[in-house]
């Protein structure tokens, strides 16, 4: 019978899964599962704050298939919750480890620090917020368990939680043989066929299809078999925001980003008039649709969920999306144009004024100066919304449904890392920024240095829309002067469109990490959020 160890088996099977390292901080109850896991070559990039680390593993995971956070019992497992909820609403399979007290330690159940109420107190939390969970107790079953775990996060792309007492790190585990199966979805194949058998009917007879690209396609990995699909079919493509660069932005054939009265009426009304509407694996939640300003005739939506495909009215089990999409391109093959054109992308021209700043002309900008080289992560909040009619440059990160405020400046540490042949660049109001604008100083610590723009507007500006107060009204930084602090980097300071142009040209060229404030008007917003409050308005 051979044995390991927690963390060795742990780490065999994150590098079976093709992840490498993870995000934390460590704590008394975490420090020997820390030290163990670096022996092990598995480094924990240590970031300002537990709720970054998480940020940033989740990132990490969009990009990478899983993600881990490593932190220290209650003070550190509780500060991920967050983090861990938003990866649970977005399908993030995140997985939490956690030091914890020893079992030994347990006994008599004293009052140790970071312990509330039981010593199960965490653990109950995380059982509301992920898949699956396991507390690594027991040596005959500890592989067992973190097999278990790990398998439920990657079969239902969900977040997992593992906590490892301090005690139990270098004691003697059951290995299992071979490595972790990751069982396929049932699928069946009746189904399968008569689904793509009728909506290839429905493609063929319609001259204003439109496929619709959701999030889960993306978590699914089937980016290549979309793109060849459209190009096979010549069909026009939206994504939600949630998967905004799934499907090239600037690829001939991009519609853009639906969400619905948020997006220009050209896109709302290409998604909305489509027959069919063919959805690969989107999510229908509030923000996503647009404050469900979303208008569709399901007679004529084709939806592709991650489970079952429903046609119009009719519904078929057992086909995921994993198999759906695959078999659909096959069909699409043996029926290709051989007369099938040479797609190129579409170039993007932008001249700057010398003029002052709008939230649309930063991202006029933008879409100007950014290139393959980089990937893009929005602030949810305007940044978010203006983001609907600026074409990227490929993917683009956001916690477009959770919605947590914070999210991109340590999202941008585990987008570095997961992916470093791209640039990051950010896109952030100053109320987001002043909440986890310090991870600057650990992205930079690590080898990361993202462009940051930091949209100014004195305070909540898409709250101030809905309701104002002085609850909108924030402190005002200098945070261009931030790279002092940090001792690297540059800070710029924007008031004008040529400004702007200016510090992100120069910024796009350096090396170094760069934060570049750009003061837009106290009161003004994007023509998107403007779209979306106008449509809101009309149901009040």
């Amino acid at each position: 019978m051979k044995t390991t160890t927690i963390t060795a088996h742990l780490v065999q099977r994150l590098r079976e899964l093709g992840i490498d390292q993870g995000f934390g901080i460590v704590g008394d109850f975490a420090l020997r599962l820390f030290g163990r896991l670096d022996d092990l070559g598995f480094p924990i990039r240590i970031t300002a704050d537990e709720q970054g680390a998480a940020f940033a593993a989740d990132a990490y995971a969009r990009l990478r298939g899983i993600g881990l956070v490593a932190v220290t019992y209650g003070v550190g497992g509780l500060k991920v919750a967050n983090a861990t909820a938003g990866a649970w609403a977005e399908q993030v399979p995140l997985l939490v480890v956690s030091g914890a007290p020893g079992m030994s330690e347990r006994q008599n159940d004293p009052m140790l620090h970071h312990k509330v109420k039981t010593f199960d107190t965490q653990l109950d939390v995380f059982r509301d917020l992920t898949v699956a969970q396991a507390v690594l107790s027991e040596p005959l079953t500890a592989s067992r368990e973190i097999d278990r775990v790990i398998s439920a996060m990657m079969r239902e792309q969900r977040p997992g939680y593992i906590e490892v007492p301090r005690d139990m790190v270098d004691v003697p585990i059951i290995a299992s043989d071979g490595p972790l199966e990751l069982p396929a979805p049932f699928v069946n194949e009746e189904a399968l066929a008569e689904a793509v058998r009728l909506v290839m009917a429905r493609l063929e007879g319609s001259s204003n299809a439109v496929l619709l690209a959701g999030v889960m396609a993306w978590r699914r990995g089937l980016q290549s078999h979309l793109l060849e699909l459209a190009e096979i079919l010549e069909l026009p493509v939206a994504t939600t925001s949630l998967a905004k660069g799934l499907f090239p932005e600037r690829h001939p054939l991009s519609l853009g980003v639906y969400m619905g009265a948020v997006s220009p009426h050209s896109v709302v009304k290409a998604v909305e008039g489509a027959d069919p509407l063919l959805a690969f694996g989107a999510l229908y939640t509030d923000l996503t649709m647009g404050g469900f300003t979303a208008h569709f005739d399901l007679a004529r939506v084709i939806n592709c969920t991650d489970t079952r495909v429903h046609v119009g009215l009719t519904v078929f089990e057992d086909v995921p999306l994993s198999a759906f999409l695959p078999a659909l391109l096959s069909a699409g093959r043996s029926r290709k144009n051989s007369a099938s054109r040479d797609y190129s992308f579409i170039g993007c021209d932008f001249l700057p004024q010398a003029i002052p700043l709008t939230v649309e002309s930063v991202f006029s900008c933008l879409e100007a100066k950014l290139d393959e080289r980089h990937g893009v992560i929005v602030e949810p909040g305007d940044s978010l919304f203006a983001s609907v009619d600026f074409a990227g440059p490929g993917w683009c990160l956001t916690s477009g449904y959770y919605a947590t405020m914070g999210y991109s400046v340590p999202a941008a540490i585990g987008m570095g890392k997961a992916d470093p042949t791209l640039r990051p660049v950010i896109v952030t109001g100053d109320g987001a920024f002043l909440m986890m604008g310090l991870e600057l100083a650990a992205a930079h610590f690590h080898g990361v240095n993202p462009v940051v723009v930091i949209l100014d507007n004195d305070g909540y500006g898409t709250q101030r829309l809905l309701l104002d107060g002085p609850f909108n009204d924030i402190p005002t930084l200098n945070t261009e002067r931030l790279p002092d602090v940090i001792g690297a980097g540059k800070g710029y300071l924007c008031t004008s469109q040529t400004e702007f142009w200016e510090a992100l040209h120069a910024a796009v060229a350096d090396g170094d990490f760069a934060i570049i404030r750009v003061k837009v008007p106290k009161n003004q917003s994007s023509e998107a959020l403007r779209r979306l409050t106008e449509a809101l308005a009309k149901k009040v």
